[in-house]
């Protein structure tokens, strides 16, 4: 199964700012704006000073350009510009510092998975390699995070990690031997490996559609084995052509730290139904402004300042939360309407409802960056036929953990020839859980598929028959093991209380979990 598997980073130790990437990014807004206010005005009280100067000249004082260092007005405005520009650089260095490091583990996952598709078998040998080429590769990220404590700054370094590996474009190219020295020299060899012999990561500043500025692109060339590459990478790979990712997050919350998040949702918009009816918190999937953000985080969420929300419920695994234990119930929310949005523009490029055919429809547009700057952004696009499970399962989901959204979403990339990845905290035992369900859930289709020509994800299965066979690969796969090398013991890290508060399918059986939380 083409599915890697990973722990996310904890960016938030060695002093570096408190929450994650979304959130700095917001805030570096803010601070963008502050210190555009405060030269603004510094501009303004200059401007006064000289105006008054030049009356008094007019009445016999002798002109001079000095500034006097003591006039209160301008001494306000430049010391809190001063402060502010102080204040933007350090976070933004804090920003790039992190997008560094969290994009150079997207793109490790992104490329194995790349790689892994063109594997005997693999979607690539089933057509979808010249959709690559037009439309990009699609890659959906599983995300099993709760959205409080450092988790949540962990999912918003995700959610922009993520994104960032849009700018980022894969070629596949045989080892050329005859090449030049200063090229060689730049690529950094792949050891212990039959095939892969190089990579080399190029920078690219290409405009932008909008005409703004120069939009970053990073181009990843990768250099295989000559008799491997003429052999097994397919034709529409082959000539240099780059294949762009096409990253989705979705995400879900599956622990009791989620559970405990949606419990003090309910009771936020239950107080704010009491104090104004008319704010339902509802969401609709196909609105162009997004989920609804009645509820708030933060200060003004009564669900923080009630007492509820997912602190009460720790695990034991976020020690020294701080202000992170402030939960955010919409995030999820919000990532999952996005990634539909994104989902659902690549299915009307691949497999378009209007007659046309993937050859010949547009590609994808990721977000609204990329339209031409002439071209107003088009409406929200109708549901495509094969998204309407998803979209169903993401409108149900506020404030519960909804198992069938990450379902729908792997179901949906796979049929489309994409490639899918999991993740959690630490990569170890709620993402066994997942890999495992969907590992199972793919033998179980394969057995139960009665034609050869049915289309896989097409195959109704039982959900008794998924589930027996996903304790099985609990038993006796690989993930037990994982665990026992990370914690020295071979269980699951879930104890009763935690165990009981899971989706059913990602439940372990009782007998594979430890009741003590061990030293990872």
């Amino acid at each position: 199964l083409n599915q890697p598997s990973a722990g996310v980073i904890d960016s938030s130790k060695d002093g570096a700012p408190r929450g994650g990437l979304r959130r700095l990014e917001s805030t570096r807004l803010v601070f963008a704006k502050d210190l555009d206010d405060s030269v603004t005005g510094l501009i303004s009280a200059v401007g006064e000073y000289f105006k008054s100067r030049a009356n008094r000249n007019r009445a016999g004082v002798k002109p001079s350009r000095h500034i006097p260092p003591n006039l209160p007005s301008i001494t306000h405005y430049r010391t809190k510009s001063v402060k502010c520009t102080q204040r933007l650089h350090s976070l933004t260095w804090d920003i790039a510092v992190r997008r560094a490091n969290c994009f150079s583990q997207a793109l490790g996952i992104a490329v194995t998975s790349y790689l892994a598709s063109l594997s005997d078998g693999g979607p690539a040998w089933r057509g979808y390699a010249a959709i690559w080429a037009r439309h990009g590769y699609l890659l959906t990220y599983e995300g099993l995070l709760s959205a409080v404590g450092k988790e949540l700054g962990m999912i918003e370094d995700a959610s922009v990690a993520i994104s960032m590996l849009r700018m980022a474009s894969v070629v596949l190219m045989p080892d050329d031997l005859n090449s030049n020295n200063n090229g060689r020299k730049q690529r950094i060899p792949v050891p212990y490996s039959p095939y892969l012999r190089w990579v080399h990561l190029t920078h690219l500043a290409t405009p932008s559609q909008n005409g703004s500025n120069s939009k970053t692109q990073y181009r990843l060339e990768i250099g295989l084995d000559p008799s491997f590459f003429q052999s097994r990478v397919p034709d529409p790979l082959k000539n240099g052509t780059p294949v762009r990712f096409f990253p989705i997050l979705f995400q879900m919350g599956v622990d009791i730290r989620q559970w405990g998040v949606n419990a003090g949702r309910s009771v936020a918009l239950i107080q704010m139904k009491d104090n104004n009816p008319s704010k339902r918190g509802n969401v609709t999937i196909g609105d162009a402004a997004g989920p609804s953000m009645e509820t708030g985080t933060g200060e003004n969420n009564p669900m923080t300042t009630s007492g509820h929300g997912g602190s009460f419920l720790d695990d034991e695994d976020d020690d020294g939360d701080g202000e992170d234990s402030i939960p955010d119930n919409e995030i999820h929310m919000s990532l999952n309407v996005e990634g539909y949005r994104k989902l659902n523009a690549y299915a009307h490029s691949v497999n378009p409802t209007n007659g046309t055919t993937a050859a010949a429809a547009s590609p994808p547009v990721f977000d609204s960056l990329e339209y031409p700057a002439q071209m107003q952004v088009p409406q929200q696009q109708p549901i495509h036929p094969s998204l309407v499970s998803l979209s169903e399962a993401i409108r149900t989901s506020a404030g519960k953990m909804e198992h069938a959204v990450m379902d729908q979403a792997a179901t949906v990339c796979q049929r489309f020839g994409g490639g899918s990845t999991v993740f959690c905290k630490s990569g170890k035992d709620r993402t066994a859980m997942q890999v495992t369900f969907k590992q199972s859930q793919f033998v179980q289709r394969f057995i139960d598929r009665k034609e050869v020509r049915m289309v896989l994800e097409d195959t109704p299965v039982s959900s008794n028959d998924v589930f027996a066979k996903s304790t099985l690969m609990r038993k006796h796969g690989n993930r037990i093991p994982i665990c026992e090398k990370n914690a020295g013991e071979p269980k699951f890290a879930f104890n009763p209380l935690q165990r009981k508060f899971m989706p059913e399918m990602l439940r372990p059986d009782a007998s594979l979990c430890t009741w003590s939380k061990p030293e990872t």
